[in-house]
């Protein structure tokens, strides 16, 4: 029976959801393509690989009702987010990422390994049809680099959320996927991938080009195969290969007014951009309801989860002007994360773009306007007027749930990032999913110079960041704690923190520090019965212990997700490792 080309979508779902006899596949097939004629020309292979593209987009970037396995997952599992809402019960779905009390059969472990490797089999499909002596044309030899490098990108957040997860690096026919030899061998496996792709590879076309920033370049193998590295221990290996990124001409830090922009509409596609997967809203996508085609690639309803809690804003959600939509006030900034951050910072583009302050929440309507602010078209211009508005504010007699006296705005959405066509309503965002950005480059490269023994190098870098946030911190020397400190105010909710503390080997005293101390945010104007002025205060709970919930950070096992239990049962090639391996 010939190959026959089939939906990667359709594929997966069948892989996912049917089992069945191979005689029944035994089928004729009508009107369709044999791989052998279909997978021939450079039209061909810019089709695949603009398939694979769009495979990473829904996969990646789509959601899970609610939710995105690679956004919650990933962000949730570090100590410096609270899953918040409105309280221990809600947000179930993906709550426990931080609370340590998921098994093998959670939905989101199950979720995001299913994501990755549907993405890296869309990349083999490119890989396996025009690779090797089939590559007879730049355009096919362009085309296969580029998922060589999507390829290595989707290992690497494979091995840095799994332990010993498998490599597949062609497409499984008769074959079964096994536990790989280790974690190096995985970042070992997508240095060398990236290394071999760079000489077929594009570069970005200078700082100005937009789509340069939404397929994979030079540019983005040279941060792949650096990030690999250092995760490897490889530190002179990830330093020499991510120099001539952070050297390179395409790409520089945006100014520290223009930060905030990098997490918003306003930045898609910007000098800063390494890769970024690319929203656009089309209606044509969608098979019929818009929300349809917003689940799968517009992060559909993670900006309610994201967005600050209606529920508990005088006024509802978009009270405040910044808020695009009522929300479910997921994703709250840890208090002693942002004390420290205001510490460091004061009052940096970096700090007012990632939290606002009591003060800047209520009164400043340059960075926060409410509907009776004359800048938003009310009467209310003085600071003594605001300051007992009776239509403001936070108004739960309960205290609001995992929230203190800040309010993060980093990836909350925005008016403007609401879908322009609204093809799944207001709360789809239409910012892109941002993947790899100089910034963190930078910082990556300050680690590795630093760990190499080039301390200039390093603190040169770190001072980059520095300067660009407009820290009133500028550092003068620099070790590996100025680098983790710096890591953690740059790249607050874009999920690098977890997978940190498990390199640097301090996960557990980290959430050692956070599990159970949680706050609850009160307003004093509404606690004092309107005689006080708006002010955000809090006080730390433990409402686990009070629910006789026991949470706990096990070292030798949560520093990773286990395997899904699904591919154990379906795989007797593969096995739990770790802590995961007795239960």
């Amino acid at each position: 029976m010939k190959k026959i080309i089939f939906s990667v979508a359709l594929l997966s779902a069948g892989i996912t959801l049917t089992s069945c006899s191979e005689d029944l596949l035994e089928i004729e097939q009508k009107a369709t393509n044999s791989t052998d004629s279909f997978y021939k020309t450079d039209a061909d292979a810019k089709s695949a690989v603009t398939a694979m593209y769009a495979t990473f987009a829904e996969e990646i970037s789509g959601n899970e009702g609610i939710w995105n396995a690679y956004i919650m997952g990933l962000n949730y599992a570090s100590d410096d987010v609270f899953p918040a809402g409105g309280d221990i019960a809600d947000h179930s779905g993906f709550r426990e990422c931080g609370e340590f009390r998921y098994d093998t059969s959670f939905g989101p472990v199950s979720a995001l390994y299913n994501h990755i490797y549907k993405s890296i089999y869309s990349a083999n499909l490119v890989i396996n049809y025009f690779g090797g002596d089939k590559a007879d044309s730049q355009v096919k030899k362009e085309a296969v680099a580029q998922a060589r490098v999507m390829r290595a990108w989707a290992h690497m957040l494979a091995a840095q959320v799994y332990y010993q997860p498998p490599i597949v690096d062609h497409l499984i026919v008769d074959d079964k996927p096994t536990n790989a030899e280790s974690q190096k061998a995985i970042f070992d496996f997508c240095i060398k991938e990236c290394e071999e792709a760079m000489s077929d590879i594009p570069e970005r076309n200078g700082q100005s080009d937009q789509e340069g920033a939404w397929y994979a370049t030079k540019g983005f193998a040279q941060f792949v195969a650096g990030k690999s590295a250092l995760f490897a221990g490889d530190n002179a290996k990830a330093a020499s290969l991510l120099k001539p990124l952070v050297e390179s001409s395409n790409y520089a830090l945006v100014p520290g007014d223009r930060f905030r922009d990098l997490f918003h509409v306003e930045g898609d596609g910007c000098e800063e951009k390494i890769f970024e997967i690319n929203f656009s809203a089309n209606s044509a996508a969608s098979t019929g309801a818009g929300w349809a085609y917003g689940n799968k690639r517009g992060r559909w309803m993670v900006a309610n989860v994201l967005n600050w809690r209606g529920d508990d804003i005088v006024g509802g959600g978009k009270n405040p002007q910044i808020c695009s939509t009522g929300g479910w006030g997921g994703g709250s900034i840890n208090h002693e994360f942002a004390h420290k951050m205001l510490a460091n910072d004061g009052d940096s583009y970096r700090r007012k773009a990632t939290f606002l302050t009591s003060d800047e929440f209520f009164y400043d309507a340059t960075l926060c306007p409410w509907k009776n602010d004359v800048e938003a078209g009310g009467t209310l211009s003085t600071r003594a007027e605001k300051e007992f508005d009776p239509n403001r504010g936070i108004k739960k007699d309960a205290g609001s749930f995992s929230r203190s006296d800040v309010m993060e705005v980093k990836m909350m959405m925005h008016p403007n990032d609401c879908d322009p066509n609204k093809v799944a309503g207001d709360n789809c965002n239409n910012t892109n999913l941002c993947l790899a950005r100089l910034g963190e480059a930078y910082l990556l490269y300050a680690e590795a110079c630093l760990a190499s023994g080039n301390t200039a190098e390093a603190l040169k870098y770190v001072n980059k960041i520095q300067q660009r946030a407009g820290s009133k911190t500028i550092s003068s020397s620099v070790n590996l704690q100025t680098i983790q400190d710096e890591k953690q105010y740059e790249l607050w909710f874009e999920g690098c923190r977890w997978f940190d503390i498990v390199r640097w080997g301090i996960a557990k005293q980290c959430w050692d520090k956070v599990l159970d101390n949680v706050p609850y945010q009160f307003d004093e104007y509404w606690t004092s019965g309107g005689t006080k002025p708006h002010k955000l205060v809090y006080e730390v709970r433990h409402p686990y212990k009070e629910a006789n919930i026991t949470l706990s950070f096990t070292e030798g096992k949560n520093e990773y997700w286990p395997i899904p239990q699904t591919v154990i049962e379906v795989n007797d090639q593969m096995h739990q490792v770790r802590g995961w391996a007795n239960n």
